[in-house]
């Protein structure tokens, strides 16, 4: 099971697509971020990444128009991605390492398929974590023969 199991609905933008048009989506649709992409679904590629982090940075901090900025004026690139097949742990550590909270998920021939937010792959780490304690306590207390 690949990353994309933990992947929830992403919503992808143009290149010139207006800041304020982009925080409308990602309000509708109560999400943190947007993919910014270029070309159809056969080759979609994720070129940028528009995140709340970078409305406050680069649109708000600098006094910029969010109804005349576009978003490949302010968006995050390049966009960090990883092969389908990586494991949780293993994006959860590269994600810690570079201190983002969104992570492109991508075919062998590097197309987009979708993106995963920390918060998501932490939530996985933890139920694998219960289940395991869960285990463990089920272990110990086997009251075997003699017991």
């Amino acid at each position: 099971m690949g990353l994309l199991r933990l992947a929830q609905e992403t919503k992808q933008v143009a290149p010139d697509t207006t800041v304020l048009e982009a925080v409308k989506v990602m309000t509708a649709t109560g999400v943190g971020a947007v993919v910014v992409t270029t070309g159809g679904a056969l080759d979609c590629q994720a070129v940028g990444v528009f995140t709340e982090r970078d409305l406050m940075r680069r649109v708000v901090n600098e006094g910029k128009n969010p109804a005349t900025t576009l978003i490949r004026e302010v968006m995050s690139s390049p966009v960090r991605g990883v092969l389908d097949g990586v494991s949780v742990s293993e994006a959860a550590a590269l994600m810690r390492r570079h201190r983002f909270r969104h992570l492109a998920v991508m075919d062998a021939g590097g197309r987009f398929l979708g993106m995963v937010a920390l918060r998501h792959l932490l939530y996985d780490l933890m139920d694998d974590l219960e289940r395991k304690v869960g285990g463990l306590e089920s272990f110990i207390m086997i009251d075997g023969p003699g017991g």
